[in-house]
């Protein structure tokens, strides 16, 4: 259980030095515990843009797609929870296990009620950010594992050497991957 601000700090200047730069803002916010609707805004602002960054490396790293028509792809979608997690599974082979969506569904809970003028407790804006630094550190490992890319961190080299597909031909393969479904995919 979070017992303080102290222990969110802790959590957070625990991860590694990559995964503190992509969250640097998060250290001031946590600093004194009194910017904690801030925080939890600013997690899932990040965990959403890493979202987006996952999916990037897996196109990238697994398929050869185009890293440029992967980011204008993604750039053009508008992902639900539920549409990041069947495009992630297309992408990955697998779906992101139920233990570690199940942390951020607490905390989507939390900050859906933040963002919508809910009056949220203290104690649950630290549960909530916890449990948002938690998911961050599990996606990470998971799309690390399979790319050898951390999506909340550093993703320069991120396509290496290797030749990517044309654009025309990575089009099609994320189009089949479920993405450029809600679009015309111009």
């Amino acid at each position: 259980m979070v017992g303080s601000y102290r222990t969110l700090k802790k959590q957070y200047d625990d991860f590694p030095e990559a995964t503190r730069n992509y969250l640097r803002k998060l250290d001031m916010l946590l600093a004194d515990g009194k910017n904690l609707d801030a925080a939890l805004a600013y997690i899932f602002m990040k965990l959403e843009e890493g979202h987006h960054k996952a999916l990037k490396c897996g196109l990238v790293r697994i398929h050869d797609c185009n890293s440029a028509k992967v980011d204008e792809a993604l750039r053009k979608q508008r992902f639900t929870r539920a549409y990041f997690r069947t495009v992630y599974k297309n992408v990955f082979g697998e779906a992101i296990p139920s233990e570690i969506t199940g942390i951020i569904s607490i905390a989507e809970k939390t900050r859906d009620g933040l963002i919508h003028g809910k009056d949220v407790k203290e104690l649950e804006l630290r549960k909530a950010i916890s449990l948002a630094l938690s998911y961050v550190f599990e996606v990470g490992q998971l799309v690390e594992k399979k790319t050898g890319k951390n999506p909340y961190g550093d993703l320069r080299g991120l396509a290496g050497r290797k030749a990517p597909l044309k654009k025309t031909t990575s089009y099609w393969v994320m189009k089949g991957i479920g993405l450029y479904s809600q679009d015309d995919g111009d």
